[in-house]
């Protein structure tokens, strides 16, 4: 099945919902981030998320698309408060998050894509759990492809998955592909702010290789990379 081909992909969509993968607390959490074996992909906690201190309205003010990027590596800290900025429970309790979603289906998993490989990350262990040993960056933006490629440039990508069967929205395929593309606007404009408010910079992009993101990822054909965000320093 073509994943480029949405509107007939959600057409033929399973019931079965995907399942919340097992992740593994690594024994030792102040391992590096990827300790690669042969023997099993690394999983990583991170520390609890701080949240950012700018007013909304600055935030807001400062908030801008920018394609320069410092290759400065991104700390647990950093990337464990981008992630909650983006989609993380702010209501635990209730299991609701930063960004809401239509009928609260919470269909979109984030990918973090970088140089050491791709991770699934889940938000209610807050851990990140590698998937594919394969630097995939430079997938998130094929209109951009070649040496000038931003994307390989900045640490970290971030690639939006909606998984189609738990939308739930089967014999609704106009409205299952307009809603995907809300929620994870919604996760985008997050990670917006959240940026503008740290000093960082960020690009949301549209032209990611679908097919290639999600071979290398293993998703099931319900799921479908929908848009993928850059994430870094300012260029020094």
């Amino acid at each position: 099945m073509k994943r480029t081909a949405l509107a007939t992909a959600v057409l033929l969509l399973a019931a079965t919902v995907r399942a919340e993968p097992s992740l593994v607390t690594p024994p030792d959490k102040g391992t590096p981030l990827f300790g690669i074996s042969e023997e099993c992909m690394p999983s990583q906690c991170l520390p609890a998320p701080a949240r950012d201190a700018m007013p909304l309205g600055d935030a807001l003010a400062a908030r801008a698309t920018h394609r320069e990027f410092s290759s400065k590596p991104f700390t647990l800290q950093e990337l464990s408060d981008l992630l909650w900025a983006a989609n993380g429970y702010n209501r635990p309790d209730e299991k609701k998050r930063t960004a809401p979603t239509a009928i609260n289906r919470q269909e979109i998993d984030i990918y973090v894509c970088l140089a050491e490989g791709a991770c699934i990350w889940n938000p209610g262990a807050n851990e990140l759990k590698m998937v594919c040993q394969e630097d995939l960056r430079g997938f998130t933006g094929r209109m951009n492809a070649g040496a000038d490629n931003f994307a390989l440039k900045a640490p970290v990508a971030l690639v939006y998955v909606v998984d189609f069967a738990r939308q739930g929205m089967q014999d609704r395929p106009n409205d299952a592909l307009r809603y995907a593309a809300v929620d994870c606007g919604f996760i985008g404009q997050n990670v917006y702010l959240h940026c503008a408010a740290n000093g960082l910079h960020t690009v949301f992009l549209g032209s990611l290789d679908v097919e290639r993101i999600a071979k290398a990822l293993g998703l099931p054909p319900t799921s479908v990379p929908f848009f993928a965000q850059t994430v870094g320093h300012p260029a020094e």
